[in-house]
């Protein structure tokens, strides 16, 4: 129901309360109501709502407005504390879809700022920014070494004032993995923002962003990452010359399994219009044949979730399944050995897991 109205938002003409509040709760869980607020808005459609409705969406679109104006001024904080420094700033994820203006920032939560900096001044950044009020995330020595000898990010920091959470990356995927995109080339041909300080990935490298991230990481809430993936395609898609380089630059990161994944799951579920002849390129990257049907039947499961069409317990299957597959993918066999042993005594400890990983 929550994809049909994102997609073709006329279909919630005559929905009744019952449908309503299950709508409402399908897009709320999925972090995507005030993405739904404004698809609505978009169509012409939100007047013609019940009032209950409009109010529910319009307090969802106001939240949102209110986490990118955060994450805006947390922006201008950081370069003020940063002034001088010359270092290239790579904005990542929602804080460069809204920076740059892009229409997937419509209705977009932006729960903390994900920015990017070389590997080689990251450790002057966060001195320069703990010196000028921000905090580092109490962590013990072994988070602490899994951070800065294994991630692609430092621990991250926050300032007690405004609370935004900001994780500082010196990559897009963790060092110890299987996955390395070419961290080098992704600042050459990052974009400069009206701010010169400021950039985005380009193009083609905000969309492998974004399949890394769906492919190899523990996400949150995945429809609305994917969602993502698809309005990043829809409106770079247009752009002549967009496909060829999405195909040559997955290649050169090393990013073919996840783009050919990716890919397929945004045109299955998403009907995302990605040239058959794309769909051709990347099918060469898919992963053996008796394969295909058990990735496709545990990617549905995690980006349409219960209700929708399953049980509760082959979803919970399905999230268990890619959770371990991702670790898999993360580090080599003995670091992985370790690190589960070390959050498996975590868990039977007072104090819970910790947050590496």
């Amino acid at each position: 129901m929550l994809i049909r109205a994102l997609l073709d938002p006329r279909c919630v003409a005559g929905l009744d309360p019952r449908a309503w509040n299950d709508l409402l709760q399908q897009a709320r869980d999925a972090g995507l109501h005030a993405r739904l607020a404004a698809v609505l808005n978009q169509h012409g459609l939100f007047d013609q709502l019940p009032f209950k409705v409009r109010n529910r969406l319009r307090g969802a679109a106001i939240a949102a407005t209110s986490t990118q104006t955060a994450v805006g001024f947390e922006i201008n904080r950081i370069l003020r504390a940063l002034r001088g420094m010359e270092t290239p700033i790579i904005l990542l994820k929602g804080a460069a879809y809204v920076l740059a203006g892009l229409p997937v920032a419509q209705g977009r939560f932006v729960g903390d700022l994900d920015l990017m900096v070389p590997r080689e001044r990251i450790g002057e950044v966060e001195q320069t920014l703990v010196a000028h009020g921000w905090a580092a995330a109490e962590l013990d020595d072994y988070d602490q070494s899994f951070y800065r000898n294994w991630s692609h990010e430092i621990p991250p920091l926050q300032h007690p004032e405004r609370e935004t959470p900001i994780d500082i990356h010196h990559s897009i995927a963790q060092i110890t993995g299987r996955l390395r995109p070419d961290a080098a080339a992704l600042f050459a041909d990052a974009v400069p923002l009206a701010d010169q300080r400021l950039r985005v990935l380009a193009p083609a490298d905000m969309v492998l962003h974004s399949c890394i991230h769906l492919f190899n990481d523990e996400v949150g809430m995945p429809l609305r990452d994917l969602f993502d993936l698809h309005e990043l395609m829809v409106h770079f898609g247009t752009d002549a010359g967009f496909w060829d380089r999405l195909v040559e630059r997955a290649a050169l990161h090393g990013l073919e399994r996840p783009t050919y994944h990716m890919l397929r799951q945004a045109r299955r579920l998403l009907g995302t219009p990605i040239p058959d002849k794309v769909l051709g390129q990347v099918a060469s990257w898919a992963p053996p044949l008796h394969l295909r049907p058990l990735m496709d039947w545990l990617w549905k499961r995690r980006f349409t979730p219960p209700p929708a069409f399953t049980s509760p317990a082959s979803a919970a299957f399905a999230n268990w399944a890619l959770y371990v597959r991702a670790h898999w993918l993360r580090m080599p066999p003995l670091m992985l050995a370790r690190h589960l042993s070390i959050k498996a005594l975590r868990a039977i400890r007072p104090g819970g897991a910790g947050k590496s990983g």
